[in-house]
C-alpha cells in the first residue's frame, strides 16, 4: 500500500512541477509578444508551454506520455480527458511544423505569423482543460494520507 502512495504522490508531484513550468513559459511567451520579440522566438516559447501543460494533464491523470511529439502527447491525454475536436487538430497540426520531438522524423521548420497567434490560443484552451477542483482535492488527499504515515 505504502509504494502505491508513493508512487502517486510521486506523478503528482510531477504534474505540480510541469504546471507551474507550463504556466512560466506561457507568461513569458505572452510578455515576448506585448514586448515585440520576433514572431518565432515567441512560438517558441508558447511551444514549450504547451508541451509542459500536456505533460501536466498527463501527470495529473497518473499516465506516462510515451514521447513529446503534440500527436503522443495527444494520444494520451485523449485517453484521461475530452478533448474539442478542433483543438486536437490544432495541436496535432503543429509536428507538421515542430517535429522536433519525434524519435522517427526530427526537423524543425519555420513557423508563420499566424501559427504564433494559434499556438497561443492553444495554450490558452489547454489551461481551460485543467479540473481545479480534481488537483484541489487529489492535493488534500495526499496532504492527509501522508500525515497518516
Amino acid at each position: 500500500m505504502r509504494l502505491e502512495f508513493m508512487e502517486k504522490k510521486s506523478r503528482f508531484d510531477e504534474f505540480e512541477q510541469e504546471y507551474r513550468d507550463s504556466k512560466a513559459y506561457f507568461r513569458r511567451a505572452r510578455q515576448f509578444q506585448s514586448e515585440g520579440q520576433d514572431h518565432n522566438v515567441v512560438f517558441n516559447v508558447a511551444s514549450l508551454a504547451l508541451e509542459r501543460y500536456l505533460v501536466a494533464l498527463a501527470y495529473l491523470h497518473d499516465m506516462e506520455p510515451y514521447n513529446h511529439n503534440y500527436t503522443c502527447l495527444m494520444d494520451t491525454v485523449e485517453m484521461v480527458i475530452d478533448v474539442p475536436e478542433e483543438l486536437n487538430k490544432e495541436i496535432r497540426s503543429l509536428d507538421e511544423i515542430f517535429g522536433i520531438c519525434s524519435i522517427d522524423d526530427y526537423y524543425h521548420g519555420e513557423p508563420e505569423h499566424k501559427d504564433t497567434d494559434r499556438i497561443l490560443s492553444m495554450c490558452d484552451a489547454v489551461e481551460e482543460l485543467f479540473d481545479q477542483e480534481m488537483i484541489s482535492s487529489t492535493s488534500e488527499s495526499l496532504k492527509v494520507m501522508e500525515a497518516e504515515l
